[in-house]
């Protein structure tokens, strides 16, 4: 054979000649394609038509909750105030269900959480455009704007003075410890900010979530919080002061949430020498409703892997069955550079095609996820251009590659065609039965770091998360990846040690 060249000729020219293995490549993005068309026609959400969100200046679902103590100003104003007191609702790590017990929901959001501050909106209705600086009871002093712009202050718990300056359209602000000597955090440009707006001070206070999983499902429940925050030292500039006044901004379905909790209306404001107290509840910032489209539209993916495994694994034995793989080590006496050039052949082509199957997955199931209901404000309307979807559609691919890489390695190493299937299979599916039963997250994330079937994270377009059923989604689709290619490099490590030591 002439190099490494010839023979990548000669292991492509095995691979092609054997119908079955095509016919079965080629079934594998049939596969892939078909399943994940049936699973979008079986999946549907109402989250659109019943709504506890309200759409931001974006376009996009935002919460937008809070206890608002304002009066309107027109033009150019600064409004300073000192954040005397925030006192959040302390909630319980865990919480009783119908279900058994729940776990609080660790949320790493600058979003989250109890926030006391000033604000700057275009009126009071839920969901118009904002700017905000305010201290919270987890993250310190934060500028925050528009449901999704959030510069981070010094890390401030109250006491602590604020200030809000608009001038054009563009608001700034600033921080100090004393009143005296302050320090700017920075400048936003709300989208919508017209000359007559409404300033003042204002408290919310994130629900808090609880998760439960395990089972082969999950419940998520949240629960209505409350926060205090006092205010003194007021002071504006550049605008006439008018009478404060009070209001709760609210969630479409708040009022009915309220009613069925058996809570009273908990937003109050009070004032007594010249400081202000308001209590309120609600959540400021963007909104995830949890489910994620893009990975729904690849569900064929794990029935692809099933016939990719079947051929990787073929693609080895059958040259010990038919005692082909004398006549390969008597060409290319090298057998290392037999098992790479087997590698790059295989992979090579698994992977275009797998490429091609979660390509045409998605973009035949997208659209009939976007009919049942996946579809904005709730959920974006991304497109195949988009990056998070072309990392995606690639990581995807690339995943499919490397376990058919896997498989052919188990088959050197067995020699054995239904042995080296069986265990492929099972080292991919049984983490993600034990994974889904397990309960909490800590176990479950281990199983998706440490075993195969953590590469199904690669199908994921959002963050890692604690609220889904699948074990994989507690993961991100790097870390999935890497832990298959370190599963198939050892596996490709011992079969070539296994070659060395064998006479064939």
């Amino acid at each position: 054979m002439s190099g490494f060249g010839g023979l990548l000729r000669a292991e492509w020219v095995k691979l092609r000649s054997v119908n079955r293995w095509l016919l079965t490549l080629f079934g594998a993005a049939v596969l892939t394609i078909g399943i994940s068309l049936l699973g979008a026609n079986g999946s549907s959400t109402d989250v659109n038509e019943k709504p506890n969100f309200v759409i931001g200046p974006a376009g996009t679902a935002v919460a937008d909750a809070f206890a608002f103590v304002h009066q309107p100003v027109t033009g150019d104003v600064t409004l300073t105030v000192k954040v005397g007191s925030l006192v959040p609702q302390d909630e319980p790590d865990e919480r009783d269900s119908r279900d058994g017990k729940m776990t609080k929901l660790k949320d790493p959001s600058p979003w989250k959480g109890a926030f006391a501050g000033l604000m700057i909106k275009d009126g009071t209705q839920s969901g118009a455009s904002y700017a905000a600086v305010s201290v919270s009871s987890e993250n310190g002093v934060r500028l925050q704007s528009d449901f999704h712009t959030d510069i981070a202050g010094k890390s401030s718990t109250a006491p602590q003075w604020l200030r809000l300056t608009r001038t054009g359209n563009v608001v700034t602000a600033y921080q100090s410890a004393d009143g005296g000597s302050w320090q700017k955090i920075g400048e936003v440009t709300p989208a919508h900010l017209p000359a007559t707006a409404e300033i003042g001070f204002y408290v919310s206070s994130s629900p808090t979530l609880y998760v439960s999983r395990g089972a082969g499902g999950s419940s998520v429940a949240a629960r209505t919080t409350l926060a205090t925050g006092t205010f003194d030292n007021v002071t504006m500039t550049g605008a006439t002061a008018a009478a404060w006044q009070t209001e709760a901004v609210k969630q479409p379905q708040d009022d009915e949430i309220l009613q069925k909790k058996g809570m009273p209306e908990v937003t109050a404001f009070s004032e007594s020498g010249g400081t202000y107290t308001v209590t309120g509840i609600g959540r400021i910032g963007p909104e995830d409703v949890g489910d994620d489209p893009v990975e729904s539209s690849l569900l064929g993916v794990i029935a692809g892997i099933m016939a990719l495994i079947a051929v990787g694994v073929l693609f080895a034995t059958s040259e010990y069955r038919r005692g082909m793989i004398r006549t390969t080590f008597a060409a290319e006496p090298r057998r290392g550079r037999v098992l790479a050039a087997k590698a790059v052949v295989l992979g090579g082509v698994a992977f275009v095609l797998s490429l091609v199957g979660v390509v045409a997955g998605y973009l035949i199931a997208r659209p009939a996820l976007r009919k049942n209901g996946f579809a904005p404000p709730a959920f974006p309307d991304e497109s195949i251009t988009d990056p998070v979807v072309i990392r995606v559609l690639v990581l995807s691919a690339a995943f499919m590659a490397l376990l058919t890489v896997f498989a052919m390695a188990v088959g050197l190493l067995l020699r054995h065609s239904a042995g080296a299937i069986t265990l492929t299979i099972v080292l991919v599916i049984l983490p993600i039965i034990v994974g889904s039963i397990l309960p909490g997250t800590v176990l479950p994330k281990l199983l998706m770091y440490a075993t195969l079937a953590g590469g199904m994270a690669t199908q994921r377009a959002k963050p890692p998360s604690q609220t889904l059923a699948e074990p994989w989604s507690l993961i991100g689709p790097w870390a999935g990846l890497s832990v298959v290619a370190a599963y198939t490099a050892v596996a490709l490590g011992l079969a070539w040690w296994s070659l060395r030591r064998r006479d064939v």
